[in-house]
C-alpha cells in the first residue's frame, strides 16, 4: 500500500503537463494490476463458503479502496499523512475483509 501512495504521489510531482494524457491509462494499468494480484492472493486462502463471483467483488472493492484512497491523497497530500491515511483504510479494509480471514482460520 504504500508504495503505491509513495509512487502516485512522485509520479504527480514529476509530470509534466504532457504527461496529462497518458494519467489515465497509466492509472487503470495500476488499478488492474492491483485488483489482480488481490484476487490471486485471496484465491490462495481457499476462502470456502465465498462465491467466486463474491471473491472477485472483494477483489474489487478492496482494490479501489487501496487505490482510490491513493490516488486522492496523491492529488492533496498535505491535508493527511501517510501514516494518517494508511491507519484509515487499514481500518475500513480490517472490517470488511474479517469474515473472509475469520473463514481461513479453521
Amino acid at each position: 500500500m504504500q508504495s503505491i501512495y509513495d509512487f502516485l504521489l512522485q509520479f504527480r510531482q514529476c509530470s509534466t503537463p504532457g504527461d496529462k494524457q497518458f494519467e489515465a491509462m497509466f492509472e487503470n494499468a495500476m488499478h488492474q494490476d492491483l485488483h489482480q494480484r488481490l484476487l490471486n492472493r485471496i484465491n490462495e486462502v481457499h476462502a470456502q463458503g465465498f462465491s467466486q463471483e463474491k471473491l472477485e467483488a472483494l477483489a474489487l472493492v478492496v482494490s479501489w479502496g487501496i487505490f482510490g484512497s491513493a490516488l486522492q491523497w496523491s492529488r492533496e497530500p498535505q491535508d493527511r499523512s501517510f501514516e494518517t491515511m494508511f491507519e484509515q483504510v487499514i481500518e475500513v479494509l480490517s472490517v470488511n475483509l474479517a469474515p473472509l480471514w475469520g473463514q481461513t482460520a479453521s
